[in-house]
């Protein structure tokens, strides 16, 4: 299948292109031309595009997606999600198809705040307030966790200890200060069929995270893990993948941090512990027969490291040409 991979700077396309690149002909597009995800495919079938919030992103990716015959689309960058998903029309006019839930579905992912208030009556989520004039007088004992409503790869997050850090927060509503959660953190890789039955659920437990992507990891057969994930991805719309993040408490219970819609950057732990997932949504969008039921995992750990991608500096020339 002839694929176009957005985000290829990121380790969530990386992760993919470590799950489909050996048969299937894959394109990797990304806003920075220093981005190494573009230099794992051969010159043709690279791409510059601009960033998700530019208003020109999906007419660049209607026009390449047609020219070079693109099958199958997958936006990896959360700000390209919710206008992927609006051009779903536009781009199935063309031929392209879209593993992704609803506008609606993503939207909600994105807001943490809203996620957590719909969800609260389905899953333990921890408690939580929106950062204003009027609630930051009420918030009387620390520590606390502070997270901006929108936002990815923990960038802005921080621990408050009193209320002297608490003023340093701004105040109009873009942030979310939450009970502090101390226990172990998981990332469960969910995989839902476009008829709503789950038949992945595999937690992974965040051993050691640097900028938001877990370097140590283990799989681990949790079922309380697994039952949460796909009761969250269910109450919140969420077909195909879903990275479903949750944390313990001081007593042990399990609570939703978000919902990210997307292929996460630790996918081939999950690959390797026995359900490789982009492979599982080739196989649906290729109407093969899919699993019942959810599929078994090993217990599989990983520690990951650098490495090198090496090419003659003309190869970036040539990708900024016009």
């Amino acid at each position: 299948m002839r694929i176009l991979i957005t985000g290829a700077g990121g380790p969530s396309a990386i992760s993919v292109w470590k799950s489909l690149g050996t048969s299937n002909e894959l394109h990797m597009a990304d806003m920075d031309v220093c981005a190494a995800g573009l230099y794992l495919v051969p010159h043709a079938q690279r791409l510059l595009v601009p960033r998700g919030d530019d208003p020109r992103l999906i007419s660049v990716l209607l026009a390449e997606c047609e020219a070079r015959g693109i099958e199958l689309l997958l936006p990896t960058v959360d700000s390209e999600l919710v206008p992927v998903a609006l051009a779903r029309a536009e781009f199935a006019a063309i031929g392209v198809k879209l593993a992704l839930p609803s506008a609606e579905a993503l939207m909600l992912c994105r807001d943490k705040h809203a996620l957590l208030t719909a969800l609260a009556t389905e899953v333990p989520v921890p408690e939580s307030v929106v950062l204003d004039a009027n609630t930051v007088t009420s918030l009387l004992t620390f520590p606390r966790f502070a997270k901006p409503r929108a936002s990815a790869g923990s960038r802005g997050t921080v621990e408050v200890k009193n209320a002297e850090e608490l003023e340093a927060l701004p105040k109009d509503g873009s942030y979310l200060l939450q009970e502090l959660l101390q226990g172990a953190e998981y990332s469960v890789d969910v995989y839902t069929r476009g008829d709503g039955v789950a038949i992945a659920a595999v937690p992974r437990e965040r051993m050691k995270i640097d900028s938001g992507i877990a370097i140590t990891a283990r799989t681990v057969h949790l079922p309380e893990a697994s039952d949460i994930a796909i009761r969250a991805a269910r109450a919140a719309g969420v077909l195909y993948m879903a990275n479903v993040q949750l944390k313990r408490n001081s007593v042990g219970e399990l609570k939703l941090l978000e919902i990210n819609p997307r292929f996460p950057g630790t996918l081939p732990l999950t690959a390797r512990a026995g359900v490789d997932i982009p492979a599982l949504m080739l196989a649906e969008i290729a109407g093969e027969a899919m699993p019942a039921e959810l599929l078994p995992f090993e217990e599989v750990a990983v520690a990951r490291y650098w490495t090198e991608e090496y090419f003659h500096p003309q190869e970036m020339d040539r990708l900024c040409r016009p």
